[in-house]
């Protein structure tokens, strides 16, 4: 694998899974995103992201996974796999285990398991895009609308700002 690529992928017409390296940020969450979206639109409901390699989450990247577990909750289901330390205590401080399913089910040697390569290149997430993961973490709570609202607050001034 190579080493700035932080996730492997595998679809399958059950499931697409997911493999977290290193670090889960806005840095790098654009591909994952991309494919999250794609294989939504193909109408896949069930996803499974393994954590067991993987360092450190961000906001943004939770943010992510909280819209994603949102989409396919009536109909399908997100698992998350391997959570750890820091990593599982950061899904249970948001209250991301209540809408998805952590679990300690191992996936150790996928066959066709392949690097995600960014779709136009860019691998860290635009300020829209980390808006609206944080937008969606504050929805998911009330403890976290005080986490992030200045998050938010700031964003939505630097838009305001630009236009």
């Amino acid at each position: 694998m190579d080493k700035n690529i932080a996730y492997q992928v595998h679809d399958t017409p059950e499931r697409s899974f997911i493999r977290v390296s290193d670090k889960a940020s806005y840095l790098n969450c654009s591909p994952v995103r991309d494919f999250i979206l794609n294989r939504l639109e193909a109408g896949q409901l069930n996803f499974v992201v393994d954590f067991d390699n993987c360092r450190s989450l961000d906001s943004t990247f939770l943010g992510i996974l909280v819209s994603l577990a949102i989409k396919v909750k009536s109909s399908g289901s997100l698992s998350l796999l391997n959570l750890r330390d820091r990593n599982l205590e950061t899904v249970q401080n948001l209250g991301i285990h209540k809408i998805a399913i952590v679990s300690t089910e191992s996936f150790k040697d996928i066959d066709g398991i392949q690097d995600i390569k960014p779709i136009n290149e860019e691998m860290k997430a635009s300020s829209h895009l980390i808006y609206e993961a944080h937008k969606t973490l504050m929805d998911l709570n009330q403890k976290n609308q005080k986490l992030f609202c200045d998050v938010v607050k700031f964003l939505e001034q630097k838009k305001e700002e630009g236009a």
